[in-house]
């Protein structure tokens, strides 16, 4: 999905965001689109495509089969080599509330931020391999 700035065309972001979901999958599409948002700052098609996506990541991630009372754990990779993990603010105090007893429910209700927040932090989370939901 690259789209570049063309006089006053703006692109198909219909077509695009279908074919990068399709061939690169949500994560891939999410970053290209926040890429994108900096080309197209007032573009509210495609800050309306960016919030699609990150529903999709959230409802991708509460359809584990135990949802949400789904525990996550840290993983043995950020146990090893947590500086490996760049997180921001928000990623690393959920982190600090992981503790492989608390379920997704719980660190909604102790999380600070709202839940579809928490719980979009805590898909990234487990995209990037810090922790594991297991089943």
């Amino acid at each position: 999905m690259s789209a570049k700035p063309l006089s006053n065309s703006k692109p198909d972001w219909s077509r695009l965001i279908g074919d990068s979901l399709k061939h690169h999958g949500v994560w891939h599409t999410y970053a290209k689109l926040l890429e994108a948002r900096s080309a197209y700052p007032g573009d509210l098609s495609l800050r309306g495509y960016v919030e699609i996506v990150r529903n999709t990541i959230v409802r991708d991630f509460l359809a584990h089969p135990k949802g949400m009372q789904a525990v996550p754990k840290l993983s043995a990779e950020f146990m090893s080599n947590f500086d490996r993990f760049n997180l921001n603010a928000q990623e690393g105090y959920l982190v600090s509330l992981i503790d492989g007893r608390l379920d997704v429910s719980k660190l909604i209700l102790l999380s600070p931020f709202d839940p579809f927040n928490t719980v979009f932090i805590l898909a990234k989370l487990q995209a990037e391999r810090a922790i594991t939901v297991p089943q």
